[in-house]
């Protein structure tokens, strides 16, 4: 068997087992202590982050813990994995399994206590800031020198740009329902799906959309919602976001 052609798979395989860990270790262990310098009670000054007055409502706490957290990852990863591989594309799929990882974290952190812990989404989002700039640099000394791989980071950025303004101006529509961890998440999702088109955010945020108001529905019809209630939208978002990138490297 050709060693070019495993490596990659090889090294994919490798990034997906360390990204479960870092989702089900250090990621999940912070998870718990910001969920508790939210809760009523924390000490002053723990974090800077800390809201005033009373703390969020917390719900199904132990989704938090390290082995539903290491349960989801895995899951999260070996379907990235797998579809990744199965289209050829190992190195793209290496480069997402962190992302998806740290963002089914921080997804589980809004279904808990409706909130997105910043630290979540900026590692993800240095996380791919950092490898793609590596791509491009390597692309340029390694390979023929090509402005294609730059625009495209340029257009992620971009896109990060526009989608986090647009949602930042239905932030600011108080009957939204939108949070301002939601309004980051939709910028991280730009620069994501940003790489590889335009299209491909527009499409993830439509889907992210139409799974939240499924569910919405459904829950509003088991009577586990009222029609004024918010629901956490982050889990969407990142749902939306991976089904978006699934058909971007179909």
């Amino acid at each position: 068997m050709n060693a070019a052609a495993v490596l990659p798979v090889a090294v994919a395989c490798l990034v997906a087992a360390a990204s479960v860990g870092v989702a089900a270790g250090p990621a999940s262990g912070f998870a718990r202590s910001y969920l508790g310098r939210l809760e009523p009670g924390a000490a002053p000054g723990a974090s800077p982050t800390a809201p005033s007055g009373p703390g969020p409502r917390i719900r199904a706490r132990g989704l938090l813990e390290r082995r539903p957290q290491a349960v989801l990852a895995t899951i999260l990863c070996t379907v990235t994995l797998a579809w990744g591989l199965g289209h050829g594309t190992p190195a793209e799929t290496a480069l997402t399994l962190p992302v998806i990882a740290l963002l089914g974290v921080a997804g589980s952190v809004d279904v808990v206590c409706h909130r997105l812990p910043d630290r979540l989404l900026g590692a993800a989002a240095l996380w791919l800031l950092a490898v793609r700039v590596a791509q491009v640099l390597g692309n340029m000394l390694l390979v023929a020198p090509s402005a294609a791989g730059a625009w495209r980071v340029r257009r992620a950025v971009l896109c990060a740009l526009v989608v986090g303004a647009a949602a930042l101006v239905v932030w600011l529509i108080r009957a939204s329902g939108m949070g301002l961890g939601d309004v980051k998440l939709c910028a991280l999702l730009g620069l994501w799906l940003g790489y590889a088109g335009v299209g491909h955010v527009v499409t993830g945020l439509m889907l992210s959309f139409v799974l939240a108001g499924l569910a919405a529905i459904g829950l509003v019809i088991t009577g586990r919602t009222g029609l004024k209630d918010t629901i956490a939208f982050g889990p969407y978002l990142v749902a939306g976001g991976w089904l978006a990138w699934m058909l971007a490297v179909a």
